[in-house]
């Protein structure tokens, strides 16, 4: 956003300096012909068109960026869904690990008790 107003305020100065000749030119498009425009309103025009041109090119990388990261958040989301699947999994593992453990250990107390 910052270089369009730096373009904007140096097309300016350049329009300025540009109107200190005030001639006129003729301007061909295709058959048609315009005649005796100040140049003033050519550069003018030439501004205009360039800033709205400028305008849709940032908004239209702007949409993009957001649908970019929008996209990059979804695929976040699940992939923290999975990880917390997973955690659960590990906690689970965890848990009859430790209830394994406690019967193996039981058993071979029973079994040293009963020899």
């Amino acid at each position: 956003m910052l270089s369009i107003i730096l373009v904007i305020i140096l097309s300016l100065l350049i329009s300025f300096l540009v109107t200190l000749d005030a001639s006129t030119v003729t301007l061909r498009f295709g058959d048609s012909l315009l005649s005796d425009i100040p140049l003033v309103f050519v550069v003018f025009a030439s501004l205009i068109i360039g800033a709205l041109l400028a305008s849709v090119t940032t908004i239209v990388n702007l949409i993009t960026s957001k649908l970019t990261i929008m996209g990059k958040n979804s695929d976040l989301r699940k992939s923290y869904k999975s990880s917390e699947k997973l955690l659960e999994k590990v906690n689970k593992s965890e848990e009859e690990k430790k209830v394994l453990k406690e019967e193996i250990k039981e058993l071979k107390h029973s079994k040293q008790v009963s020899e």
